[in-house]
C-alpha cells in the first residue's frame, strides 16, 4: 500500500474531519490518534491529562504514535501536541506525507466555541492559549510536506490532500523549521533554524539563496567535504574553500587567510559565509565573517552531533589564543543553522562521543526527557539508532535556542551551558588538544559533580550520572599534570574579579553558580578525575 498521509495542525483545524474524507476517498484505513489513545487507555486524552498530568499524556501518545506509523498507507489524524515529540515527528515524518492544515486563530477559535471535546490546554483565555500554542508549535508544522493555509470547507482540503498524495513523494525529511529571534544590532533580526534527514540540493539552495546577495563563500572542512561528497555538491561552487579544520588550527593567522582570500575572489558584505564542518570549522569561518567588512552573514552547516547540538546555535564565534580556548572572538549569530542528522552517519565513534557529551550536559542543565532519553536510548544512538540520535541533537540545541534567546550575550543564565567545560577546557590546553572534547567535557562534569556533592547536590546524582557516561563509554578518569590544568584556568574567559566562575548540578535541571570554590575543593575534584601513569 502507498506511504502514510499524516495530518497535523493545532486544534480545530479540521484533521479529523478532513483525514475521515481522505481517507474514504482513497480507500484507506483512518486512524484519529486521540481515538486510538481512548481505546489503548480506556479514557480520553482530556481524562488523562487531568489525572495524571501532561507529561503522562505524552507518553501514552508516543505509543500510540508508533502504533499508527506503523500501519501501511494510514491517514492519521494527529492530535495538535504529537509532533512536538521529535521520537513521533522522526516516526510520523518517516510513515509518509505530511500535510499541515492551518487556519488563523478566529477561524480556530469560533470552530473550537462548538466543539464538544474538552481542550485542556485551551482553558481560561483560549485566545491567548491559542497563540500560545502557535508559537511553540509552528516551528514542527514547519517541517510539514505541504501547508495548507487559509479558510476553506473540509471536501476542499480533502480534494487538495488527495491531489498532493498522488505527486512523488519528498526524498528529503525536514524535521524542523523555525524562524527564531536573532539578537545582533546588524543584520536581520531572525534566524532560519532548519534540521532534517537527507536534505537535497533543492531543500538547501531554498534556504540558502534568500541570505546572500551574491555567489556565498563557501568554507568546508576537507574531511567533512571528503565524508559528505553529496552535501558538498548541493552548495553552490563559485567561490569554495577547502580547509583543515581542528582545534590547533583555530587561530587567527587562519581567519587572516580566509579573509585574504575572500577579498581576492571579490566577495561583498552582502554575500554569506557558509561554514561546514564541526565545531572547529564554524568557530573558524564565524570568527571570518564577523570582520569581513566588520560583519557578513554567516550561514551554519554543521556536519557534527557537536555542531549540530551546540557549537553552531547561539552565535558566540572565536579563535583560540595560546593560553585559553575561544578567548578572541565575537558575538556574531548566524542567519541560518541548517542541520542534517545523516551526516553523522559518517562519523567514528570518538566524534560521536564529542556530540553526546553536549547532548547529556544539556539534559542536566534543563531538560529532563533530554537526561532520561540519553540513560534510556543513549547507547543505542551511539550504535545507529537515528531517531534517538535525532531527538537528541535536537533537544539539545532547542534548550541552547531557548536559553540564548532570553540571554543572548551571557549576562547570567547562558552561563549555565558551561557546565562541565571550565575545567574540560583546561584539560584539552594541558594535552594539547589531543584530548577530545567530549571526553574533556565529561571529565569536566565529574569534577564538578563531585564538589556539588559536598555542598548539598542530590543524594545519588553522581551515581547516577557516572553510570550513564560510563555505559556511554567515556573514560572516568585521565593523566594529567595538575600544575598545567590549573595554569590553563587561571586563563579562564569567564573568570571574573580574579575569581573563577563554576557550574555545579545540584539536581537534573538544578544548576547553581559558584564562584567561592576552595583550592581544597578543587584539588579534590582533580584527583576524582585523575588516573596515575603516563599521558
Amino acid at each position: 500500500m502507498s506511504d502514510a498521509i499524516v495530518l497535523v495542525g493545532l486544534p480545530g483545524s479540521g484533521k479529523s474531519a478532513v483525514g475521515r474524507l481522505v481517507a474514504a476517498r482513497l480507500g484507506r484505513p483512518f486512524i484519529d490518534l486521540d481515538l486510538l489513545i481512548a481505546e489503548r487507555e480506556g479514557r480520553s486524552s482530556a481524562a488523562i491529562i487531568a489525572a495524571d498530568g501532561e507529561p503522562a499524556f505524552r507518553v501514552c501518545e508516543a505509543a500510540a504514535v508508533q502504533a499508527a506509523a506503523a500501519v501501511p498507507g494510514a491517514v492519521i489524524a494527529t492530535g495538535g501536541g504529537a509532533p512536538i515529540d521529535p521520537l513521533n515527528r522522526w516516526a510520523l515524518w518517516h510513515a509518509g506525507r505530511v500535510v499541515w492544515l492551518d487556519a488563523p486563530d478566529p477561524v480556530l477559535l469560533a470552530r473550537l466555541a462548538g466543539d464538544r471535546v474538552e481542550r485542556p490546554l485551551l482553558r481560561g483565555d483560549a485566545v491567548a492559549a491559542l497563540a500560545a500554542l502557535r508559537a511553540a508549535r509552528s516551528r514542527y508544522y514547519g517541517a510539514a510536506d505541504l501547508h495548507l493555509a487559509g479558510d476553506e470547507p473540509p471536501e476542499r482540503l480533502a480534494d487538495r490532500v488527495v491531489a498532493a498524495a498522488a505527486a512523488p513523494r519528498p526524498a528529503a525529511r525536514r524535521l524542523l523549521d523555525a524562524q527564531v529571534r536573532r539578537d545582533h544590532p546588524m543584520g536581520p533580526r531572525t534566524a532560519h533554524i532548519l534540521f532534517g534527514v537527507g536534505l537535497d540540493r533543492a531543500t538547501l539552495r531554498d534556504a540558502l539563496d534568500p541570505l546572500s546577495t551574491g555567489a556565498p563563500i563557501v568554507v568546508a572542512d576537507e574531511r567533512a567535504a571528503a565524508a559528505q561528497p553529496d552535501l558538498l555538491a548541493a552548495l553552490p561552487d563559485d567561490r569554495r574553500i577547502l580547509i583543515r579544520a581542528g582545534e590547533r588550527r583555530k587561530r587567527l593567522r587562519t581567519a587572516e587567510a580566509l579573509l585574504e582570500t575572500a577579498a581576492e575572489l571579490g566577495a561583498e558584505r552582502g554575500d554569506a559565509w557558509v561554514a561546514m564542518g564541526g565545531g572547529t570549522t564554524g568557530d573558524l569561518v564565524g570568527t571570518a565573517a564577523a570582520l569581513y567588512f566588520r560583519g557578513a552573514p554567516l550561514v551554519q552547516l554543521p556536519t557534527t552531533w557537536l555542531a549540530m547540538a551546540d557549537a553552531a546555535i547561539g552565535g558566540k564565534v572565536a579563535v583560540d589564543l595560546s593560553a585559553a580556548k575561544n578567548s578572541a572572538g565575537a558575538f556574531w549569530p548566524p542567519v541560518a543553522v541548517i542541520g542534517d542528522v545523516a551526516a553523522l552517519r559518517t562519523l567514528p565513534r570518538a566524534r560521536m562521543l564529542d556530540g553526546m557529551g553536549e547532548s547529556l550536559k544539556s539534559g542536566l542543565i534543563g531538560d529532563p526527557w533530554l537526561w532520561e532519553l540519553v540513560e534510556r536510548r543513549g547507547r543505542a544512538a551511539l550504535r545507529g539508532d537515528e531517531a534517538a540520535r535525532y531527538a537528541l541533537v535536537e533537544r539539545a540545541a532547542t534548550l541552547k535556542l531557548g536559553i540564548v534567546e532570553r540571554d543572548p550575550f551571557e549576562a547570567g543564565e547562558r552561563r549555565l551551558l558551561n557546565l562541565g567545560h571550565t575545567l574540560g577546557h583546561a584539560l584539552e590546553i594541558e594535552s594539547r588538544y589531543r584530548l577530545a572534547h567530549g571526553q574533556a567535557v565529561v571529565l569536566g562534569l565529574r569534577a564538578v559533580v563531585h564538589m556539588a556533592a559536598g555542598r548539598g547536590a542530590d543524594a545519588g546524582l553522581a551515581e547516577r550520572i557516572d553510570t550513564a557516561i560510563a555505559g556511554l563509554g567515556y573514560a572516568m578518569t585521565r593523566s594529567f599534570d595538575p600544575v598545567a590544568v590549573k595554569a590553563a584556568l587561571r586563563g579562564d574567559k569567564k573568570r571574573h574579579k580574579g575569581r573563577q566562575r563554576w557550574i555545579l548540578p545540584m539536581g537534573v535541571g538544578r544548576m547553581e553558580e559558584a564562584d567561592d570554590i576552595s583550592d581544597e575543593e578543587l584539588a579534590a575534584a582533580m584527583r576524582h578525575i585523575h588516573a596515575e601513569g603516563t599521558r
